[in-house]
């Protein structure tokens, strides 16, 4: 072999060598291109499966948020309808002691019809002229002979005058 021939083997195989380091390095960037996008993928997959999941918790705390707000809706209508119900008890109750204390008042006001009140005894001795004779005049010491629930009242009375 000439000086030529090894120069020119050895040329070739500097071509060689470099075009294998070229080839390397491609193949080293797409393996890195590869990896880069298999990480991507598998990233895209767990951001997908974790949106799902999240989803899904999102969908099951929005049904307990909605079963929570209208149990508590049911609660307020109840307690208004409660309040409501009190009121308007409390207010039938109002309108039966009402009624019954207009009762009472209309039977004390016929009972009181039927026999003679202090005041109208009284205006029944203011109507008497002051010279017209009384059973429980200065003659009559005793106390009169007819009284009506006031007995007690005029012996008080009498003994108050004796003393």
């Amino acid at each position: 072999m000439t000086d030529e021939e090894f120069q020119r083997l050895k040329e070739e195989e500097k071509k060689h060598l470099r075009a294998k380091k070229r080839l390397q390095r491609t193949l080293r960037a797409l393996r890195q291109r590869n990896e880069a996008q298999g990480v991507l993928q598998r990233m895209k997959r767990a951001g997908a499966r974790v949106l799902d999941e999240t989803e899904s918790l999102v969908d099951s705390l929005r049904r307990a948020v909605a079963q929570d707000q209208a149990r508590f809706e049911v609660a307020l209508s109840d307690e208004m309808s409660e309040a409501e119900d009190l009121h308007e008890a409390e207010e039938a109750l109002r309108e039966e002691r009402a009624e019954a204390l207009l009762r009472q008042i209309k039977e004390e006001e016929t009972s009181s019809r039927s026999r003679p009140s202090i005041s109208e005894d009284d205006e029944a001795s203011e109507e008497q002229p002051e010279d017209a004779p009384t059973q429980d005049g200065p003659d009559n010491t005793d106390g009169p002979d007819k009284t009506i629930g006031r007995m007690g009242d005029l012996q008080g009375d009498l003994r108050s005058e004796e003393s």
